[in-house]
């Protein structure tokens, strides 16, 4: 998310689990209104998608940053 609240994402993120797609997304429009990762960021992130941080690990099993 940018400092203008416009959100880009990987196209490379429809190979991901839906499950991991949908934090992704969640976590971007979080940053709309935290820009930062602080406690009240994954406070808020947990209201939407509970268990955050271990979706977070498991998103990391994956590189989308291949070509």
């Amino acid at each position: 998310c940018s400092l203008r609240n416009n959100i880009s994402l990987n196209v490379k993120l429809v190979l991901l689990p839906e499950e991991l797609v949908d934090y992704v997304m969640l976590h971007e429009l979080v940053h709309t209104r935290i820009p930062n990762h602080s406690n009240g960021f994954w406070d808020e992130l947990d209201k939407y998608i509970g268990n955050s941080k271990a979706i977070a690990s498991k998103l990391k099993k994956y590189d989308l940053a291949l070509p």
